[in-house]
Protein backbone atom coordinates (compact mmCIF):
# COMPACT_ATOMS: atom_id res chain seq x y z
CA UNK A 1 0.00 0.00 0.00
CA UNK A 2 2.97 2.32 -0.70
CA UNK A 3 3.77 2.85 2.96
CA UNK A 4 0.14 3.43 3.97
CA UNK A 5 -1.29 1.33 6.78
CA UNK A 6 -3.90 -0.64 4.84
CA UNK A 7 -6.08 -1.07 7.92
CA UNK A 8 -6.40 2.70 8.30
CA UNK A 9 -6.98 3.41 4.61
CA UNK A 10 -10.40 4.96 4.03
CA UNK A 11 -13.05 2.91 2.27
CA UNK A 12 -15.97 5.19 1.42
CA UNK A 13 -14.85 7.46 4.25
CA UNK A 14 -14.49 4.76 6.92
CA UNK A 15 -11.19 3.11 7.88
CA UNK A 16 -10.85 -0.45 6.58
CA UNK A 17 -10.31 -1.95 10.05
CA UNK A 18 -13.35 -0.11 11.41
CA UNK A 19 -15.57 -1.61 8.71
CA UNK A 20 -14.35 -5.04 9.78
CA UNK A 21 -14.98 -4.26 13.45
CA UNK A 22 -18.48 -2.92 12.72
CA UNK A 23 -19.46 -6.25 11.16
CA UNK A 24 -18.61 -7.95 14.47
CA UNK A 25 -20.22 -5.13 16.46
CA UNK A 26 -23.49 -5.94 14.67
CA UNK A 27 -23.24 -9.69 15.30
CA UNK A 28 -25.41 -10.93 18.15
CA UNK A 29 -23.01 -13.88 18.54
CA UNK A 30 -19.83 -11.82 18.95
CA UNK A 31 -19.35 -10.85 22.58
CA UNK A 32 -16.22 -8.70 22.57
CA UNK A 33 -13.62 -7.40 20.15
CA UNK A 34 -9.86 -7.31 20.66
CA UNK A 35 -7.67 -5.58 18.08
CA UNK A 36 -4.01 -6.48 17.58
CA UNK A 37 -2.43 -3.27 16.28
CA UNK A 38 1.05 -1.85 15.59
CA UNK A 39 3.07 -1.08 18.71
CA UNK A 40 2.35 2.43 19.94
CA UNK A 41 -0.95 2.70 18.03
CA UNK A 42 -3.19 1.19 20.70
CA UNK A 43 -4.79 4.47 21.80
CA UNK A 44 -5.32 5.60 18.22
CA UNK A 45 -7.25 2.46 17.30
CA UNK A 46 -9.26 2.56 20.52
CA UNK A 47 -10.22 6.17 19.78
CA UNK A 48 -11.33 5.24 16.26
CA UNK A 49 -13.54 2.47 17.64
CA UNK A 50 -15.12 4.94 20.05
CA UNK A 51 -15.62 7.47 17.24
CA UNK A 52 -17.53 4.95 15.13
CA UNK A 53 -19.67 3.59 17.95
CA UNK A 54 -17.95 0.24 18.50
CA UNK A 55 -19.00 -0.67 22.02
CA UNK A 56 -17.70 -4.27 22.07
CA UNK A 57 -14.02 -3.29 22.03
CA UNK A 58 -12.37 -5.01 24.99
CA UNK A 59 -8.86 -3.83 24.17
CA UNK A 60 -6.52 -2.66 21.42
CA UNK A 61 -3.26 -4.52 22.06
CA UNK A 62 0.13 -4.51 20.38
CA UNK A 63 0.64 -7.09 17.68
CA UNK A 64 3.65 -9.35 17.39
CA UNK A 65 6.35 -9.88 14.77
CA UNK A 66 4.25 -12.64 13.18
CA UNK A 67 0.57 -13.39 12.76
CA UNK A 68 0.81 -16.16 15.33
CA UNK A 69 2.36 -13.86 17.94
CA UNK A 70 -0.27 -11.18 17.29
CA UNK A 71 -3.03 -13.72 17.87
CA UNK A 72 -1.25 -15.04 20.95
CA UNK A 73 -1.03 -11.52 22.41
CA UNK A 74 -4.71 -10.83 21.71
CA UNK A 75 -5.85 -14.11 23.26
CA UNK A 76 -4.41 -13.05 26.60
CA UNK A 77 -7.11 -10.37 26.78
CA UNK A 78 -10.12 -12.59 25.99
CA UNK A 79 -12.49 -12.73 28.95
CA UNK A 80 -12.53 -16.03 30.83
CA UNK A 81 -16.18 -16.77 30.12
CA UNK A 82 -15.81 -17.22 26.36
CA UNK A 83 -15.47 -20.81 25.14
CA UNK A 84 -14.98 -19.86 21.47
CA UNK A 85 -12.73 -17.37 19.70
CA UNK A 86 -12.87 -15.92 16.19
CA UNK A 87 -9.84 -14.51 14.39
CA UNK A 88 -10.34 -12.04 11.54
CA UNK A 89 -8.09 -10.08 9.19
CA UNK A 90 -8.77 -6.39 9.75
CA UNK A 91 -8.00 -5.91 6.05
CA UNK A 92 -11.15 -7.84 5.04
CA UNK A 93 -13.66 -4.98 5.43
CA UNK A 94 -16.45 -6.47 3.32
CA UNK A 95 -17.19 -9.43 5.59
CA UNK A 96 -20.91 -9.54 6.30
CA UNK A 97 -22.41 -9.96 9.73
CA UNK A 98 -24.47 -12.84 8.30
CA UNK A 99 -21.32 -14.71 7.25
CA UNK A 100 -19.73 -14.04 10.64
CA UNK A 101 -22.76 -15.56 12.34
CA UNK A 102 -22.64 -18.60 10.06
CA UNK A 103 -18.96 -19.23 10.84
CA UNK A 104 -19.57 -18.86 14.58
CA UNK A 105 -22.58 -21.18 14.47
CA UNK A 106 -20.56 -23.82 12.62
CA UNK A 107 -17.66 -23.46 15.06
CA UNK A 108 -19.97 -24.27 17.96
CA UNK A 109 -21.34 -27.30 16.09
CA UNK A 110 -18.02 -28.67 14.79
CA UNK A 111 -15.42 -27.26 17.18
CA UNK A 112 -13.89 -25.13 14.44
CA UNK A 113 -14.94 -23.38 11.24
CA UNK A 114 -13.36 -21.04 8.73
CA UNK A 115 -14.82 -18.76 6.10
CA UNK A 116 -13.80 -19.96 2.65
CA UNK A 117 -14.68 -19.49 -1.00
CA UNK A 118 -14.59 -22.09 -3.79
CA UNK A 119 -11.63 -21.59 -6.12
CA UNK A 120 -12.81 -20.47 -9.56
CA UNK A 121 -9.46 -20.37 -11.38
CA UNK A 122 -7.69 -23.53 -12.46
CA UNK A 123 -4.74 -24.05 -10.11
CA UNK A 124 -1.39 -25.43 -11.23
CA UNK A 125 1.29 -26.97 -9.05
CA UNK A 126 4.70 -25.88 -10.30
CA UNK A 127 8.31 -26.94 -9.74
CA UNK A 128 11.29 -25.28 -11.40
CA UNK A 129 9.02 -23.17 -13.58
CA UNK A 130 7.17 -26.17 -15.01
CA UNK A 131 3.69 -27.50 -14.23
CA UNK A 132 3.77 -30.75 -12.29
CA UNK A 133 0.04 -31.30 -11.73
CA UNK A 134 -3.43 -29.77 -11.93
CA UNK A 135 -5.47 -30.34 -8.76
CA UNK A 136 -9.19 -31.02 -9.09
CA UNK A 137 -10.69 -27.54 -8.72
CA UNK A 138 -13.87 -28.92 -7.18
CA UNK A 139 -11.89 -29.89 -4.07
CA UNK A 140 -10.19 -26.51 -3.61
CA UNK A 141 -11.27 -23.60 -1.42
CA UNK A 142 -9.52 -20.30 -0.71
CA UNK A 143 -9.18 -19.86 3.05
CA UNK A 144 -10.50 -16.55 4.37
CA UNK A 145 -11.47 -15.14 7.75
CA UNK A 146 -13.06 -15.15 10.23
CA UNK A 147 -11.70 -18.44 11.49
CA UNK A 148 -13.36 -19.60 14.70
CA UNK A 149 -12.30 -22.29 17.14
CA UNK A 150 -13.14 -23.80 20.47
CA UNK A 151 -10.84 -21.81 22.69
CA UNK A 152 -9.51 -24.76 24.66
CA UNK A 153 -8.72 -26.68 21.46
CA UNK A 154 -6.88 -23.75 19.88
CA UNK A 155 -4.84 -23.10 23.04
CA UNK A 156 -3.92 -26.79 23.25
CA UNK A 157 -2.64 -26.78 19.67
CA UNK A 158 -0.67 -23.59 20.31
CA UNK A 159 1.04 -25.22 23.25
CA UNK A 160 1.68 -28.46 21.38
CA UNK A 161 3.32 -26.82 18.37
CA UNK A 162 5.20 -24.11 20.25
CA UNK A 163 7.59 -22.08 18.10
CA UNK A 164 6.75 -24.16 15.00
CA UNK A 165 3.45 -22.28 14.83
CA UNK A 166 5.14 -18.90 14.42
CA UNK A 167 5.61 -19.31 10.66
CA UNK A 168 1.98 -20.19 9.94
CA UNK A 169 0.07 -17.71 7.79
CA UNK A 170 -3.32 -19.32 8.41
CA UNK A 171 -4.83 -20.00 11.82
CA UNK A 172 -6.61 -23.19 10.83
CA UNK A 173 -3.25 -24.70 9.84
CA UNK A 174 -2.51 -24.85 13.56
CA UNK A 175 -5.29 -27.39 14.01
CA UNK A 176 -4.39 -29.24 10.82
CA UNK A 177 -0.85 -29.83 12.07
CA UNK A 178 -2.32 -31.27 15.26
CA UNK A 179 -4.48 -33.67 13.28
CA UNK A 180 -7.72 -31.86 14.12
CA UNK A 181 -10.49 -31.52 11.49
CA UNK A 182 -11.50 -28.01 10.42
CA UNK A 183 -14.96 -27.28 9.01
CA UNK A 184 -15.41 -25.09 5.92
CA UNK A 185 -18.15 -22.43 5.92
CA UNK A 186 -18.65 -21.06 2.39
CA UNK A 187 -19.07 -17.28 2.38
CA UNK A 188 -22.14 -15.84 0.69
CA UNK A 189 -20.77 -12.35 -0.09
CA UNK A 190 -17.53 -10.78 -1.32
CA UNK A 191 -14.88 -11.03 1.41
CA UNK A 192 -11.81 -9.73 -0.42
CA UNK A 193 -8.63 -8.70 1.35
CA UNK A 194 -7.32 -5.17 0.82
CA UNK A 195 -3.59 -5.46 0.15
CA UNK A 196 -2.94 -3.06 -2.75
CA UNK A 197 -4.15 0.50 -3.52
CA UNK A 198 -6.28 -0.78 -6.41
CA UNK A 199 -8.08 -3.12 -4.02
CA UNK A 200 -9.72 -0.09 -2.40
CA UNK A 201 -11.29 0.89 -5.72
CA UNK A 202 -12.58 -2.65 -6.19
CA UNK A 203 -14.00 -2.72 -2.65
CA UNK A 204 -15.70 0.64 -3.22
CA UNK A 205 -17.30 -0.73 -6.39
CA UNK A 206 -18.58 -3.75 -4.44
CA UNK A 207 -20.14 -1.45 -1.83
CA UNK A 208 -21.93 0.51 -4.56
CA UNK A 209 -23.64 -2.59 -5.96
Amino acid sequence: MNGINKQLALLNGIPVVIRSALAFENSAQAGEIILAVPVGEEERYAALCSQYGITKLKAAVHGGATRFLSVKNALEYVSAGYAYIAIHDGARPLISTADIDRVLTDAVQYGSAIAAAPVTDTIKQVSGGAITSTPDRSTLYAAQTPQAFRRELYASCMEKLGSRAEELTDDSALLELCGEPVHITPVTACNMKVTRPEDLAIAEAVLRR
